[in-house]
């Protein structure tokens, strides 16, 4: 009896553990999957950092809500001090990050902003259309009253 309440243990915990060991393993290998792009990216910027301009070109100058600023502002401060994080630190960052469901957010919010901004284009593309076809047709009525209408005979 006391060798089938071990096994009967034994395979209770193994069905608590295994779902909680799966959980912690995919999280650890995702912060472990970001924290390699920081330090890779971070290793090739200081690398090439002699080649580079002493002021960067910001891609993304051109906000087309308050929202975005504040957002890019925040992510530059974050960025900035990530820049003295050791590996390690970098780690569990992104590990916490995850763990509470940030990192979703984030994505969440990223994949807004896009949204917002291929709107905006798009609509700036309208209006521009919209004032090239009005352009037109100014021009073909300033043609009309310039020439005499044709008769046939």
């Amino acid at each position: 009896m006391d060798e089938d309440l071990i096994a009967l243990g034994c395979a209770f915990m193994l069905v608590l553990v295994f779902p909680v060991l799966i959980v912690f393993s995919i999280t650890s290998c995702i912060a472990y999957g970001r924290t390699k792009a920081w330090d890779k990216a971070r290793n090739q910027a200081t690398v090439g950092l002699e080649g580079t301009p002493l002021v960067s070109d910001d891609e993304d100058s051109d906000f087309y809500d308050t929202d975005d600023e504040t957002e890019h502002n925040k992510r530059k401060a974050e960025e900035e001090a990530d820049k003295f994080l050791t590996f390690r630190q970098k780690y569990r960052k992104e590990f916490r990050k995850l763990w509470s469901g940030k990192g979703r957010e984030d994505v969440v919010k990223q994949k807004e902003r896009e949204d917002r901004k291929k709107l905006a284009k798009a609509v700036a593309k309208e209006l521009d259309r919209r004032e090239r076809r009005r352009a037109r047709q100014a021009a073909r009525a300033g043609e009309s009253e310039d020439l005499p209408p044709y008769k046939k005979a």
